[in-house]
């Protein structure tokens, strides 16, 4: 596998940051905190993890592809938060509002107050491109 290396003490893994967040390898290398010592490093345009194992025998092809595995676990996790992120917002939503409905009533109203204050910001930056057009 050419984006993995073993060595004698250690398993190097480069990652592409393309394909997996700097967010998404942390993620991964918190979950292989009892397994090994973790060092992240970036060379050039990819990150470079090298696992060195914490016990003795320790296969490091395996620590390595099990690294790769919480990897693709962890992108996916994050990749699905952030599409279902909109839908866990309104849920929320829902809840607070119906357990407090002054709440709703408050968030109406300065939804509303935000809007108009749009609208008239839009308006005077209508008038004001109106009076250029005019004066030529």
């Amino acid at each position: 596998m050419k984006n993995m290396k073993i060595t004698k003490e250690c398993a190097i893994l480069s990652i592409d940051p393309q394909i997996y967040s700097k967010e998404t390898i942390f993620a991964a290398g918190y979950v292989f905190l009892h397994k090994s010592y973790i060092l992240i490093d970036k060379e050039k345009s990819k990150f470079i993890v090298s696992l060195y194992s914490q016990g003795k025998g320790v296969n490091l092809k395996k620590l390595g592809m099990d690294f790769y595995n919480e990897l693709l676990n962890y992108g996916h996790y994050f990749s699905q938060a952030k599409l279902n992120a909109q839908a866990v917002k309104s849920i929320m939503q829902r809840a607070l509002f119906s357990a407090a409905p002054a709440l709703a009533e408050e968030s109406q109203d300065q939804e509303i107050k935000k809007l108009i204050q749009e609208l008239e910001a839009e308006e005077k930056n209508e008038q004001k491109s109106n009076r250029k057009k005019r004066k030529k």
